[in-house]
């Protein structure tokens, strides 16, 4: 019953350590080339769109494998 849970438990953590790590795959051209990505406003400099969706990329990337490298150490 409880290595049922476990195991259960492990392979959930081996999707969040994938889907984390594709996010910060997906972070990174879109903080390299955000000049191709629209502008909110072109004199504020770097607070664009794609500046934003890196960011929120690389932040839930980095809380999935946090979480998932939490729940590998039980």
């Amino acid at each position: 019953m409880m290595r049922e849970k476990f195991d259960k438990m492990r392979k959930s953590s081996k999707y969040m350590m994938v889907t984390g790590i594709i996010f910060l795959i997906i972070s990174i051209p879109t903080f390299l080339d955000y000049s191709a990505f629209p502008t909110i406003n072109p004199q504020i400099g770097p607070h664009q769109i794609a500046s934003w969706i890196s960011f929120f990329f690389t932040f839930v990337g980095f809380v999935l494998l946090v979480m998932a490298f939490g729940q590998e150490d039980m």
